[in-house]
């Protein structure tokens, strides 16, 4: 295997594994203290969710369960490494993340500056290494040395 395409895969699997983590992690939070989430996220003496209205179980379990979905999607993209998958699931995550930004930039009122600062950073951050992973996955040879197989038609799927 060509030493380039190995060290673009490690980075590939890293950076969903560094997308992922954090989902899972507050998802996991979320899921198991819904209120204590929403009273304390992110932690540290900061009150970022709890500062935008009042407390609603269901939305913070729903938040959580489709947190986790789709940071379990990344980590599963990252173990398969298949182009269309991996794909798939940085389109998915941008479809969250995009919105999710949006939001923000357009509601600083709750939070301070500073709060407001780190939010943005992390938030655009995420985007951005999402871009820069679906950058990487632009060809069938980003993740796979193997040929793509044809079925009827001469479509190809995937890189098995």
């Amino acid at each position: 295997m060509n030493g380039n395409l190995t060290h673009r895969r490690r980075e590939i699997q890293i950076g969903l594994l560094v997308l992922a983590a954090p989902m899972v992690v507050v998802a996991t939070w979320a899921l198991v203290a819904p209120h204590g989430w929403f009273d304390t996220f992110p932690g540290g003496g900061r009150h970022w969710v709890s500062a935008l209205g009042p407390y609603d179980e269901h939305l913070v379990r729903d938040f959580g369960g489709t947190y986790l979905a789709l940071g379990l999607l990344l980590v599963f993209a990252a173990y398969k490494l298949d182009r269309l998958l991996v794909q798939a699931a940085l389109g998915a995550s941008l479809v969250f993340q995009v919105p999710h930004f949006i939001f923000h930039v357009a509601n600083t009122g709750p939070l301070s500056t500073g709060d407001n600062l780190i939010n943005l950073l992390l938030l655009g951050g995420g985007i951005a290494l999402t871009g820069i992973l679906l950058s990487m996955t632009g060809s069938p040879a980003a993740l796979s040395t193997r040929e793509s197989q044809s079925i009827e038609g001469g479509v190809t799927y995937g890189t098995r």
